[in-house]
């Protein structure tokens, strides 16, 4: 059978693909210590999972409003006032499978063909295929590691034209841990909002894991409360990272344009694709909102704990350069230093997925190539710290012990 040509050019992603082959060779009694998943290990809070049965036993298993019920989205909405500063109404809000359906919605709800969209790179690797799906180019604000993974007003202006649809910002970021300040996320609202026309997606799923203690600078700070620029940002946030809920697949878009357009042009693109999520998960996104302000900081204090020690035990590796974390749950060190050499096993570091190809199959450690992440990124890997420390001093001994042995 023929396959459209937009798909067959689309690539796979590179963190699903990475974790699939560790628990494949996990399958087949390797003892792989997976850095690759952005996944939370802590479980997801009883209350949320008895929020479910309860819905259940109700019987809340018939259709839902496509954008959540009006108790959800007037949850989410106070949640977005209170936290986040964004003046909203329950009809501003979409809920979505997942922020990462959300993001696709918002973009091909944004881009038409020719449109360009400005992504600040190392990014998450999703925004490029959602991107080019709808026909739109994405243009990279590139930045490196010397600059800890952040931009300027000056070079975001830089990279603005006239076809401009969106720029989309991810503070705490993913692949590169890098967080923004209140004041360095102003200043680069600001440039959006001198444009005519472009719209400033923020993409805040990790706003709970941001470390002050490590970067005093560090802010969770929302764009989208900037009067300047309120009614055109689209907030994209959920439940997955902050609350331990990944398999739930719960999140949302907030877009207070005054008329309701993006929010309405969303609900309809979602109607023919998913409808909304399950009945029943609703009351249990109600109640996760509930416990969240007890619920995230108590996981951030054990993610801030782990930030540290990835820190420590990565930059003692000589071969390896690191912009330490401020946020999130991910190291992006730089391994240009290991390109050029040979492993143990005879193979040769050339490229980042080189590097990860040959850690996983010598040393049993899984982690993700940065070429994905953007020409910004194509001298990285990323390790994501979402496990436990016994683990991460495992799997960095043995990266440690692995890298010297390269020759």
């Amino acid at each position: 059978m023929k396959i459209s040509n937009r798909v067959q050019s689309l690539r796979g992603s590179a963190t699903l693909a990475v974790t699939a082959r560790a628990k494949a060779l996990r399958a087949a009694g390797r003892d792989v210590i997976g850095f690759g998943a952005g996944e939370p290990d802590f479980d997801t809070p009883e209350p949320v999972k008895q929020a479910v049965a309860d819905a259940l036993r109700d019987g809340a298993t018939k259709y839902a409003p496509t954008p959540g019920s009006p108790e959800l989205r007037e949850a989410v909405a106070a949640r977005m006032r209170e936290h986040n500063g964004i003046h909203c109404e329950a009809s501003d809000v979409v809920v979505s499978v997942g922020a990462k359906h959300a993001a696709f919605e918002v973009v091909q709800c944004l881009v038409d063909p020719g449109d360009e969209v400005v992504v600040i790179t190392p990014a998450w690797l999703s925004y490029r295929p959602m991107i080019e799906l709808a026909g739109g180019t994405v243009v990279e604000c590139g930045t490196s590691i010397a600059d800890c993974f952040k931009t300027t007003p000056e070079r975001l202006a830089a990279c603005m034209t006239p076809r401009t649809a969106a720029v989309i910002v991810n503070s705490p970021g993913n692949p590169t841990g890098a967080t923004y300040g209140r004041d360095e996320l102003e200043a680069l609202a600001m440039v959006v909002a001198a444009h005519p026309t472009a719209v400033l997606v923020s993409d805040e799923i990790y706003e709970e894991l941001v470390y002050p203690e490590i970067d005093p600078t560090a802010s969770a700070f929302s764009p989208g409360s900037l009067p300047a620029l309120a009614d055109r940002t689209v907030t994209l946030n959920g439940l997955s990272k902050s609350m331990a809920m990944t398999g739930w697949r719960i999140g949302w878009s907030v877009a207070p344009d005054g008329e309701g357009v993006v929010a309405k042009a969303m609900t309809r693109l979602q109607s023919q694709m998913t409808s909304g999520i399950p009945t029943f998960l609703m009351p249990a996104a109600i109640e996760a909102l509930r416990l969240q302000p007890v619920e995230s900081p108590r996981m951030r204090e054990v993610f801030l704990g782990r930030a540290r020690l990835v820190t420590e035990l990565l930059s003692g590796i000589p071969r390896l350069e690191l912009a330490r974390p401020t946020g999130a749950f991910y190291a992006f060190p730089d391994i240009s230093a290991c390109l050029g050499l040979r492993s143990p096993g005879g193979r040769s570091i050339d490229s980042p997925a080189g590097f990860a190809e040959a850690l996983l199959e010598e040393a049993d450690v899984a982690v993700v190539p940065g070429e994905d992440f953007g020409e910004a990124a194509r001298t990285n890997i990323r390790i994501s710290f979402a496990c436990g420390d016994e683990q991460i001093r495992t799997g960095i001994a043995r990266i440690a012990t692995w890298v010297d042995s390269l020759s």
